[in-house]
């Protein structure tokens, strides 16, 4: 897949985002976003399932997964072909040794489709974000434990994920501050990559 898109010497991360944060817009090319998205077309992804509740997203992980409530995570299959040069791509990008980034999920969000407020589990490290197929707003909030009578939250920060973009998640933006995803306007996917816990 020689048409992901050329190395940039500055990233183009907005000013108020959370520390750890770093983003880039036009990660990959047009034609490489609908090879992206004919590959995903082809996976059987599965409703999104979060203890009793049903998201109205579908997923697919692979090489780790996680179910809630069993609080572990268990191997997947392994990564398919389509993904790889991705990884490595993105790896070279963020200076990730690729073969550190070992899961991924492929999300596909119906038109509507939010994800809630969140930190991803303790068992990931570092998360790799590519959006495809259409924008999104994804909004942070600094976490801190409520105490009684006070809010436990505070300013949201928030940034638009246009299709084709990427970006990462580690130090303060991934472990202090939550973050979720607006309910989408049209059909989107996106492919998360990351790094097991050291």
């Amino acid at each position: 897949m020689g048409g992901i898109g050329e190395q940039r010497s500055l990233f183009e991360t907005p000013a108020k985002v959370p520390e750890g944060f770093v983003y880039q817009p036009d990660f990959i090319a047009a034609a490489d976003e609908q090879e992206l998205i004919r590959e995903i077309e082809k996976l059987h992804l599965a409703p999104f399932k979060y203890y009793q509740f049903t998201g109205k997203r579908r997923t697919l992980s692979f090489g780790w997964q996680y179910e809630f409530g069993t609080h572990e995570i268990t191997r997947a299959p392994d990564l398919p072909a389509f993904l790889l040069p991705v990884r490595a791509r993105a790896g070279a990008l963020f200076h990730i040794d690729p073969s550190k980034l070992v899961q991924a999920s492929v999300i596909e969000y119906s038109t509507g489709a939010p994800i809630g407020w969140h930190r991803d589990i303790p068992q990931f490290g570092a998360v790799v974000g590519l959006s495809l197929g259409a924008a999104c707003r994804m909004r942070f909030r600094r976490y801190r434990r409520v105490r009684s009578g006070s809010s436990g939250h505070e300013q949201v920060l928030s940034v638009e994920l246009r299709p084709r973009s990427i970006y990462l998640m580690s130090g303060a933006a991934r472990e202090i501050w939550q973050h979720s995803i607006a309910p989408v306007k049209e059909l989107r996917y996106s492919i998360m990559l990351r790094t097991l816990r050291c």
